[in-house]
């Protein structure tokens, strides 16, 4: 439990980071408040101590993430028409264009080069096909983060490091950059992966299959992505905790063949499969946290542990913005951490709940219910929109998954061995992957599916997800919460004179130390 609170504290301290400057004051008088007490109440002394040293790991938190901001891009006035840069990491495949992100260090503004700096992701077409490393030259038009009307697209611009969008209508290759190193074998081997599931399932389910087991779901006709949106099933085509957990299912199935005795090898080779399906298929912030759970799970089997699956995402989540904090800003990383931690918490009660129903649909409902109420508040803060359908979307599509992924993979691998095989396997990919789609095309077809909402602030986000922990703990703390109130009125009754003014002293304080930090952020 320790583990939980210290990991805990340091993600908000992380989370607060970018700000945590201008709230130094407040902070100091509640660690200069928390000693007094220590000094005044002897008896209290490991709880207020404990609080204390929460508070130390918080501020490490916000040390290590620091103020936020971007450096600023420097752009000549007037309309963009064309821009010259550097693609500094492979671009995201998609349907109609490519999506990468460049570094601008020229634009062409009323037909004249002149120097500039920014960052932009670049939406460029597939011919010619650039890559990482390679120069380039854009003609199309560029928008500012600023000037982007989507909230949540500007946000992830922005969590990013980019200063803007470019549309490019045309683009064309100056130099090309180096295609030898590790980074160019992993892109070409899935594309001559995606190229054997294109030729033996035929789109859009191709599509389909791809971005299941790739996470790439640019391939997929608008027509089909926009039914994902409106069902909230697009998770399914994210890189996260079900790949993993597919693929550590499957690596199970073989170790328990092979018997307690070689109980190492199998947990070891399991690993590094996981961190090798990692790595081929980019490794996303969401990907990687549940890598490092898989993997500190199998850790704790192989050393005779009991796995406790909210210590292992808290560890995960701590380590991964330890080494870069900005992660935490990630929408991807964010929806897979709060998806994990409702699973964790509430899937075990609401399937107990849901004990009438048949035990396969009780559990499926209370997972689907878990993930998708610890995730609401982020969609509608993030997209602002809701949609209605989704747990029976999500009771449909989710047993399909791992049907779909056994496919692509029999398909791949029969491929390479015989290529009549292959043809034969596509079949057991398309099957599943053809049920799938149809049942998102079949739910996310009426208007009603899904509805626009309020797009809550993030200071309401916060209390949402303080609701929703204490809705959690109440049940269990309640009892513990009314003895310790009661010895704590008997305790205080005797020094109420000394404590009062003391209060009221700690309260100014506070009051005084955060009208302080407002009046120095604008002066600094």
């Amino acid at each position: 439990m320790a583990l939980i609170w210290l990991g805990c504290a340091w993600l908000l301290g992380v989370a607060l980071g970018p700000v945590a400057r201008e709230w130094w004051p407040p902070a100091l008088c509640g660690g200069l408040a928390g000693l007094t007490l220590a000094a005044l109440y002897p008896e209290r002394r490991r709880l207020l101590l404990g609080a204390l040293v929460l508070l130390a790991v918080l501020a490490l938190g916000a040390w290590r993430a620091g103020p936020s901001g971007t450096e600023p891009a420097d752009l000549p006035p007037g309309a963009i028409e064309a821009a010259r840069g550097t693609v500094v990491d492979w671009p995201e495949r998609g349907n109609r264009n490519d999506r990468a992100m460049v570094a601008i260090d020229a634009v062409r503004v009323a037909g004249e080069w002149r120097g500039a700096t920014a960052r932009a992701r670049a939406d460029v077409p597939l011919q010619p096909a650039i890559g990482r490393g390679d120069r380039v030259e854009l003609y199309g038009y560029y928008r500012p983060a600023e000037a982007i009307p989507l909230a949540g697209f500007r946000a992830s611009l922005q969590r990013r490091g980019l200063h803007g969008q470019f549309r490019a209508f045309g683009a064309s290759v100056v130099a090309r950059g180096e295609r030898d190193g590790l980074g160019a074998r992993r892109v070409a081997g899935l594309d001559r992966l995606e190229e054997s599931i294109r030729r033996r399932v035929p789109q859009p389910e191709a599509a389909l299959v791809t971005g299941i087991l790739l996470g790439d779901d640019g391939r997929l006709p608008k027509e089909q992505r926009q039914a994902f949106e409106r069902t909230n099933t697009s998770h399914i085509m994210a890189l996260s905790g079900w790949n993993i957990a597919i693929v550590a299912g499957c690596c199970a199935l073989v170790g328990r063949r092979l018997g307690r005795a070689r109980s190492w090898w199998w947990q070891g080779g399991s690993i590094a499969i996981l961190w090798l399906y990692t790595g081929l298929v980019g490794g996303g912030a969401s990907l990687m946290r549940a890598a490092i759970m898989g993997t500190l799970y199998l850790v704790a089997e192989a050393t005779g542990r009991r796995g406790d699956a909210l210590i292992a995402l808290v560890v995960a989540a701590t380590l991964m913005t330890a080494v870069a904090p900005a992660t935490i800003f990630d929408l991807g990383f964010q929806l897979s951490c709060a998806a994990t931690a409702g699973l964790v918490l509430c899937s075990g009660p609401l399937a107990r709940a849901l004990r009438r129903l048949p035990a396969p649909v009780a559990a499926g409902a209370a997972a689907t219910l878990a993930a998708e109420g610890f995730t609401l508040p982020l969609v509608l803060h993030h997209f602002g929109q809701l949609s209605l359908v989704t747990l029976p979307a999500n009771l449909l599509v989710e047993p399909l998954v791992p049907l779909v992924m056994a496919g692509s993979a029999l398909t791949v691998a029969a491929e390479a061995l015989w290529a009549p095989l292959g043809a034969l396997a596509g079949i057991v990919a398309w099957l599943p992957a053809r049920l799938l789609l149809f049942s998102v095309e079949l739910l996310g077809k009426p208007a009603w599916a899904t509805v626009g909402t309020a797009m809550p602030s993030p200071p309401v986000v916060a209390a949402l997800y303080a609701t929703l922990g204490a809705a959690i703990v109440a049940p269990s703390w309640l009892p513990a919460l009314r003895v310790t109130g009661g010895r704590l009125r008997e305790e205080l009754a005797p020094r109420r004179p000394v404590l009062m003014p003391l209060l009221a002293g700690v309260v100014s304080g506070l009051v005084a130390g955060g009208w302080l930090a407002l009046l120095l952020g604008p002066l600094r």
